[in-house]
This record gives structure tokens, C-alpha cells and sequence, in this order.
């Protein structure tokens, strides 16, 4: 399947997809220097019903400084297909409240190489589209 890119670089100049998380719909940044997938906390907190806690985890910022961050699983829809990945949670919607000043999109999180080399998607900025198996 093909999913196009097109809309998120053009706004935000980032590799946004729309996922469905039980009817919401929810931003999530394709980040291929990201380890690890993130999600804010606080949409954690909302879908606390269908949160699955796996552990924690370690993980370093950008900064270098390490976090303790709680592991979950977190099932969305993604054009027809269920995807339950591992999130790493931290708080956010600071670091994404540049975007949403910008282009009026808010981000929920991203999805890192562990989910992309998960689910074998494949980011082709020369065509703006993904490809998902």
C-alpha cells in the first residue's frame, strides 16, 4: 500500500502520517534518527483502557542525557491495517508546540526505526509517499 507524504511535508515540512486511535485521529512524525517509537503521556493517559504496560526502558535525548521512560503498547488503525506497536512515553506536546504554532497540527508522537523495520514500511522522499506492507 502506498500512503502519500505529501500533506505533512507541505505543512510541516515532517513525514506526518494520521493514524485512528478508537475514532480519534492522531499526528504521528516518521522519524528515521529515532531509535525508539514516543508517545506524549498524555495521550497514554487518555486510551488508559487499551494501554498495555510492557516495562521501561532507558533512552538517551538528543542532548545526550539519559531518561527512565515507561514502555506501552498502543493499537492504531493506519489505513485499514491494526498496528500494535512499543511506545516509549515522555511528555511531548512542549516539544511539538513549534508545529502546532506553525501549521495548526498537533503531534502526538513518532514513530521510530523500531516500528518502520518492525512492519517493513519503506520512506520514499523522491516519490513523497511511504510504502507499507
Amino acid at each position: 500500500m502506498y500512503y502519500s507524504l505529501y500533506y505533512g511535508l507541505n505543512n510541516t515540512g515532517l513525514p506526518i502520517i494520521l493514524v485512528d486511535i478508537k475514532g480519534k485521529n492522531l499526528c504521528f512524525i516518521l522519524d528515521t534518527g529515532s531509535t525508539c517509537s514516543l508517545i506524549d503521556s498524555t495521550v497514554v493517559e487518555y486510551f488508559k483502557d487499551i494501554v498495555e504496560p510492557v516495562g521501561d526502558y532507558c533512552i538517551s535525548g538528543i542532548e545526550g542525557t539519559k531518561h527512565k521512560v515507561d514502555i506501552v503498547t498502543l493499537p492504531f488503525n493506519f489505513e485499514g491495517q491494526i498496528y500494535k506497536p512499543k511506545f516509549c512515553v515522555r511528555p511531548l506536546l512542549d516539544a511539538f508546540s513549534g508545529i502546532e504554532e506553525e501549521s495548526g497540527i498537533q503531534v502526538q508522537g513518532l514513530l521510530g526505526t523500531d516500528f518502520l523495520l518492525e512492519n517493513k514500511w519503506i520512506l520514499n522522499f523522491n516519490k513523497l509517499r511511504v510504502t507499507t506492507q
